[in-house]
């Protein structure tokens, strides 16, 4: 059996967290390079992706 401690389980919640959020934002990220691709305007991608506007334009290159 082991043991975990209450600090060890919220940290782990803590991790999956942060993993989803990270997962999210590359989801993003990934839907608005699509976007990109069909040159939709940045306004329509940061409107639908809720990415700013200055997140979106570094995927341009």
């Amino acid at each position: 059996m082991s043991y975990v401690t209450s600090w060890e389980r919220i940290a782990r919640k803590k991790g999956i967290s942060d993993g989803r959020v990270k997962g999210i934002k590359e989801n993003k990220l990934e839907t608005a390079k699509k976007m990109l691709r069909d040159n939709l305007p940045i306004d329509t991608i940061a409107k639908y992706t809720g990415l700013a506007k200055d997140e979106i334009r570094p995927l341009m290159q």
